[in-house]
């Protein structure tokens, strides 16, 4: 044991895998191990699992529409009954060592801010807190949680509005963190993506112009129940969509498409639809992009529900009375003004920085700037490293698991071949 790691060490624990990363990749890598019989550990940030998609709305309107957002409840029910498979959450790799054919890392564990034992539901915090989205609900569970990743406390800006209106007591702040030694024979990062920065886009006036969402938003409202039409003061008539916010856009450095936008925007237009029949429904693209299983009868379904316009608006600007006005060129190449009530950007995928330590072994970089070999390869350009799901590049849900089930079974061949004491 490394005496120079303190004295808040719990353990030194010894598992076949390290999974970093506890969204629906990490998550269905840990069950495709435990099947192979591979024992993992798992280890996520955030104070919950899931990463984005426990912020999905279920997108079934009379049918299932094949959106995926049930699946992570799925995965939490199956892990839940195996012992092959260990969690911490709150946590982040501390340091990182390889000596021989085994990974070393010290995990730092942060006890949650919000006690649950306390917590009674009053959602004052809520109410009071500067951030959007600090405060998260995940689908799965009716437990609040503070976000680890906007949190103002988390990049160093002193803030306890939370702790201070809360009558329980049940937040708080400072708790020292506890550290875990753990030695893996392999390293899967399954750290996911971070969604686009709609800001980049100042002519669509994100966070300037009232009525401009993201579609990450716009999923959040309505899996929680919070989206309220009658909160417009005519009530909600028009919603457009535009595509292609931060995707397909060399000038930005993205110069790929997130393979997820479309699919995204169509199953949300197609819910509000039915929620609320008598909306008018507009989607502005440069090509509808069908990389899903029959995605192609959602599409023609959808055609007799949407108004797909093929232009990708030039600005948003505000009307007189402070509703979006989306500015594109039509069919005829005319300047066209329409207002909605409701601008959705559908924001792409763009890589995340997996936060890891200087000590960690060099990865590789593929051509969109994500982490490993360009396709669908898992290595990551270090013998026993891997990669899976949308930290290696833009994936769906389906995809992500499909990866996953790739990347176990790479992992396996690799131990396998370690055991016989073969060369890596």
């Amino acid at each position: 044991m490394n005496s120079k790691i303190g004295k808040n060490l719990l353990k030194n624990m010894k598992k076949d895998v390290l999974i970093i990363g506890g969204g629906i990749t990490g998550l269905s890598l840990c069950w495709e191990l435990a099947c192979l019989g591979i024992e993992s550990i798992l280890v996520e940030k955030a104070p919950y699992l899931g990463g984005h998609v426990s912020q999905f709305a279920c997108k079934a309107t009379q049918t299932c529409q094949r959106c995926g957002a049930c699946v992570l409840e799925d995965y939490l029910s199956k892990l839940s009954n195996t012992g092959l498979f260990e969690l911490h959450l709150n946590s982040t790799i501390g340091s990182f060592s390889q000596i021989g054919k085994k990974f070393s890392s010290v995990v730092s564990h942060k006890r949650s801010q919000i006690i649950n034992e306390r917590c009674d539901d009053c959602n004052l915090c809520s109410k009071v807190c500067p951030v959007e989205g600090a405060l998260v609900r995940p689908s799965f569970d009716s437990k609040l949680y503070i976000s680890n990743e906007k949190c103002l406390n988390s990049i160093g800006i002193h803030c306890e509005a939370c702790a201070q209106i809360c009558p329980q007591g049940a937040i708080e702040f400072g708790e020292k963190t506890k550290e875990i030694q753990i030695e893996a024979s392999a390293v899967a990062i399954c750290t996911g993506f971070t969604p686009f920065d709609a800001t980049k886009k100042a002519r669509f006036g994100y966070q300037r112009i009232p009525g401009v969402l993201t579609t990450l938003e716009l999923d959040s409202l309505l899996r929680t129940g919070n989206f309220e039409p009658a909160a417009f003061a005519d009530g909600l008539k028009s919603v457009a969509f535009i595509q292609c916010v931060g995707s397909r856009d060399p000038k930005l450095g993205a110069n790929y498409c997130s393979r997820i936008c479309c699919g995204v925007s169509i199953r949300l237009a197609r819910l509000l639809k039915n929620r609320y029949p008598e909306i008018r429904l507009s989607i502005f693209y440069m090509d509808i992009q069908t990389f899903e299983r029959e995605f192609d009868k959602t599409l023609d379904q959808a055609q007799n529900e949407i108004t797909f316009i093929r232009a990708i608006p030039s600005e948003i600007r505000a009307s007189e009375n402070n509703r979006p006005e989306v500015i594109y060129n039509g069919d005829d190449d005319l300047k066209q003004i329409t207002p909605f009530d409701l601008v959705i950007l559908s924001v792409g995928i763009a890589p995340r920085d997996p936060d890891l330590p200087k000590s960690f072994p060099v990865l590789w970089q593929n051509r969109d700037g994500f982490i490993g070999a360009d396709e669908n390869d898992v290595t990551a350009g270090h013998p026993g490293v891997f990669v899976a799901g949308a930290a290696q590049g833009p994936k769906s849900i389906a995809d992500c698991i499909s990866q996953s089930i790739l990347a176990a079974s790479r992992i396996k061949e690799y131990l396998d071949r370690a055991k016989m004491g073969e060369k890596l």
